[in-house]
């Protein structure tokens, strides 16, 4: 049984027994040396994010207590729990039985313990072709022993999303448990990074500005004539620092608060057109924030997660590269996508929004200039053309698909993976 969820165990003999029966990673933690191992707690953390968590600790009050603690370190991780019987016994090494008298992971029958994982919804993973990694692997593809090997390692673990401080064992052990030796050849060839817009490419298109401005007006005037669609367009050139590019400079916006008071003065500046009063116009002003902050506001493509995870796995740096407010990052965690990004450029923190050159510029100094960068949005100007005129290659999705500019178009994210092999 070859599992893919990463199983987390207390101790050495824990992990002997279960390497007999089951394929898999597996990490102890020591019992409780895990509360001051941080390596091994962002390892566990990372891959859980990726893989999954399969816990597999004693029945006794100190294995719920180590299960509680990863329970809590690895939120944001799927974690299934696997529980054995309190089974009275002695292990055979042991001259005495444990304080509770009962048997422990190593202690229990096989077939115990493979129930123990079934009921817990382990998955099995299908069988990889080619051969393990070692050591000499490790050497020959210059990431571990060799001049300038500790910035490549460093880069390699933050292309496929693992921790940087990873000890050589441990490197190891994590690169085994996802890829055959063929695999990592192919990684550690140089690939171009992969720059990703996210409304409208990696979320569902929605017009959610207009939206809630248009909600603000009929929770005020609910007879109001005023259609959706003449409101977007009098938005569409206003408000936002994107909409009316190529506009004034935006670098002041990234002093603190200073983004929301110019989007939101802009707003209320379109309100007092519309007739409301100053005190109404600010008071609808103020209401975007709590909308657009909000992670239920935004919602993924159905295979965004899927193909993100698929492409880390093949090697491809990912960055993304967004117009959109200051506290994007917290809406990117809270949908899961953070474990697949090395950085994040968002426009409300650098002070510069696509299409101009200067974000993109931003963005390959971020991700250490590499040779190719490919830019891949929704939008033909601002990611596409955008991204051309700064020497980019560029990738069209859904409504770009067909821009002139683009080097490949793709109605579906999933469409990509045919051609970032």
């Amino acid at each position: 049984m070859r599992i893919n969820e990463v199983l987390v165990v207390e101790g050495k003999y824990d992990a002997a027994k279960l390497s007999g029966i089951v394929a898999g990673l597996i990490i102890t933690t020591g019992g409780f040396s895990i509360y001051r191992d941080e390596e091994k707690r962002e390892l566990i953390k990372n891959l859980g994010k990726k893989r999954g968590i399969i816990i597999l600790t004693d029945s006794d009050a100190a294995g719920f207590r180590i299960r509680n603690y990863i329970k809590n370190f690895a939120k944001g991780a799927v974690i299934k729990h696997a529980y054995i019987p309190a089974v009275q016994g002695k292990e055979s090494r042991k001259s005495a039985p444990s304080k509770e008298g009962t048997l422990g992971v190593e202690g229990l029958p096989n077939e115990i313990i493979l129930e123990a994982l079934r009921r817990a919804g382990a998955t099995e993973e299908t069988p990889r072709a080619g051969r393990l990694l070692n050591y000499t692997d490790l050497f020959e593809l210059g990431i571990s022993g060799t001049p300038g090997s500790a910035e490549r390692r460093r880069e390699l673990l933050a292309t496929i999303g693992l921790p940087l401080r990873l000890s050589k064992k441990a490197l190891l052990e994590t690169l085994n448990a996802t890829y055959s030796y063929e695999e990592m050849v192919a990684i550690c060839r140089k690939k171009p990074v992969l720059f990703w817009d996210f409304h409208g490419t990696l979320t569902l298109p929605e017009h959610t500005w207009s939206d809630v401005a248009m909600r603000s007006i009929l929770k005020r005037r609910p007879n109001s004539t005023l259609t959706w669609e003449e409101l977007h367009q009098k938005l569409r050139h206003n408000c936002l620092p994107w909409w009316v590019y190529p506009g004034e400079n935006t670098k002041p916006l990234t002093e603190k608060g200073a983004w929301w008071h110019y989007v939101e003065q802009n707003f209320a500046a379109v309100y007092k057109e519309l007739g409301f009063n100053s005190e109404e116009a600010r008071e609808m002003a103020k209401e975007f924030r709590p909308v657009l902050t909000a992670p239920e506001t935004h919602h993924l493509r159905e295979d965004a997660a899927e193909v993100l995870a698929t492409l880390q796995k093949r090697g491809y740096r990912q960055v993304l590269v967004s117009n959109n407010f200051p506290e994007l990052s917290k809406i990117v965690e809270a949908l899961g996508l953070m474990p697949y990004f090395s950085d994040l450029v968002v426009s409300g923190l650098v002070g510069y929004d696509k299409p101009k050159k200067e974000i993109f510029d931003y963005a390959m100094a971020v991700a250490g200039h590499p040779q190719q960068a490919i830019m891949i949005g929704d939008n033909a100007q601002d990611d596409v053309a955008g991204a051309k005129a700064a020497g980019l290659g560029a990738i069209g999705i859904d409504r770009a698909a067909d821009a002139p500019d683009a080097d490949f178009g793709a109605n579906t994210l999933s469409e990509l993976l045919n051609v970032l092999r």
